[in-house]
């Protein structure tokens, strides 16, 4: 069995968004926004690489997210 390649993909918790109903269906919208392209991207990689170049691809899209986080705040 091979070692498989693991990351953090942290996204904002939308059930902790407290307001009105608007800002919390916001809050999940982008919660779901940053995940569907985070998974658009991970299918995208070509797993014929090398381990060390998928290793990097896959941290970098847990960073994907990071301009929409800033966003938000």
């Amino acid at each position: 069995m091979s070692d498989p390649v693991t990351a953090h993909w942290g996204v904002p918790d939308p059930a902790a968004v407290e307001g009105k109903k608007a800002l919390q269906m916001l809050a999940f919208r982008q919660a779901f926004g940053m995940l569907e392209r985070r998974i658009k991207l991970f299918l995208d990689i070509r797993f014929e690489l090398d381990r060390k170049t998928i290793e990097a691809k896959v941290r970098e899209i847990g960073r994907s997210g990071d301009e929409a986080k800033d966003q938000a705040s």
